[in-house]
């Protein structure tokens, strides 16, 4: 990964919250050349996004290897092997009394520990590839602003131009904790022959990731929980005419609800007993919909020539269940940092010969943009 990317991507994101906190305080909505700039930045962060992603997947392999006369990427995975080796001693050894926590000076959690847990979170969740990540501590307000209802027409020179429609709001999002743990055999950690390290980031960035995917689609909030897709409004939902049933022109109508100048980015998200559902839809002489010259376009995961995201924590079809989302995922914010608090307890198994990793996160979620999405209910 490009480390010019990545510092020009903090520094955009650390514009957008000046940009943020100004206008919080001084109690206004933003200027014209505020609202440009915002969303300048916003797009240049979505670009240096889809850069990094095409790196990630190497997708400039056949591009000229420019040399690196500092070593830049072969120091970093030498502090990388450094820091899993410091990590597992830390474990093997319970230099620190209280449990081994990210941040403080001495024994800690390295940095790119931590990171790695948040980062196989985000790679292997679908919702959050997509989400609008910010990577912030403390509370964000995130300025909504639905540009469908902006007044723009025609104007006459000496009249009076009409007020819009449309004003700035915010979304705030804060601080929700949550946490799990796994254990460990101690005779598992205690083979010299095993790097326990993998092992360890895997189990928790799993379950971290099962916990928050879910959360990102059923959290209606409330006190101290993630807000999800279900936050959607009953406007952006299409109620299914038959129970039980879906229809391809059901889809079709769905995924035209949403506006145009969205769909570039759309994706279709569901459970994959639904796929599989309309994946039999079949004509009335029971050939099936689903074929080249049909829904698939020759992909097995395209649908109306939009790829089918799917999740094992969207719910199944069935009466008021929200089966379908289709749209545009930017749509849903998240407030995610690498900051991972990673705790050994250590006495609290040891009747059992394990050891316990417990992992606390800090994140929240909103969706922000709620015209980006629409979903498909059953009836």
């Amino acid at each position: 990964m490009s480390k010019a990317l990545v510092e020009e991507r903090n520094d955009l994101v650390e514009e957008m919250e000046n940009i943020l906190e100004l206008a919080k305080k001084e109690k206004r909505s933003f200027r014209v050349a505020e609202t440009n700039r915002f969303d300048k930045v916003k797009g240049r962060i979505a670009e240096i996004d889809r850069e990094i992603q095409l790196e990630n997947r190497g997708g400039y392999e056949n591009m000229k290897v420019i040399s690196n006369p500092d070593n830049i990427e072969q120091r970093d995975l030498e502090q990388r092997a450094a820091d899993e080796k410091a990590f597992l001693t830390w474990v093997k050894e319970a230099r620190a009394t209280g449990g081994i926590t990210a941040g403080s000076n001495g024994g800690v959690i390295p940095v790119s520990i931590a990171s790695l847990i948040v980062d196989q979170v985000k790679n292997t969740s679908d919702i959050l590839k997509r989400a609008t990540i910010w990577d912030v501590k403390g509370d964000l307000n995130i300025p909504v602003y639905d540009f469908t209802q902006h007044v723009v027409g025609y104007f006459t020179e000496g009249s009076t131009i009409s007020d819009n429609n449309a004003n700035f709001s915010t979304v705030a999002l804060k601080n929700v904790i949550i946490g799990t743990l796994t254990k460990v055999s101690n005779s598992f950690i205690n083979r010299s022959d095993i790097n326990v390290v993998p092992f360890l980031i895997n189990e928790l960035a799993k379950a971290i990731q099962w916990f928050v995917e879910g959360e990102l689609i059923a959290g209606i909030g409330g006190v101290g929980k993630l807000n999800g897709l279900a936050q959607i409004v009953a406007g952006q939902q299409t109620l299914g005419a038959t129970t039980m049933v879906i229809t391809a022109r059901e889809l079709i109508d769905l995924q035209l609800k949403v506006p145009q100048t969205y769909q570039r980015n759309c994706a279709w998200l569901m459970h994959p007993t639904t796929f599989a559902y309309i994946r039999g839809l079949a004509t009335g002489s029971g050939e099936l919909l689903f074929t080249e010259s049909g829904l698939s376009a020759g992909m097995d995961y395209m649908l109306l020539g939009k790829p089918v995201l799917l999740s094992d924590r969207m719910p199944v079809m069935g009466v008021n269940s929200l089966e379908i989302y289709y749209g545009d995922l930017s749509g849903l914010h998240v407030k995610m940092t690498n900051n991972v608090e990673v705790k050994v307890l250590l006495e609290r198994y040891a009747d059992q010969y394990q050891t316990g990793i417990s992992a606390f996160l800090e994140m929240d979620s909103a969706l922000a943009e709620p015209q980006k999405i629409v979903c498909y209910k059953g009836k």
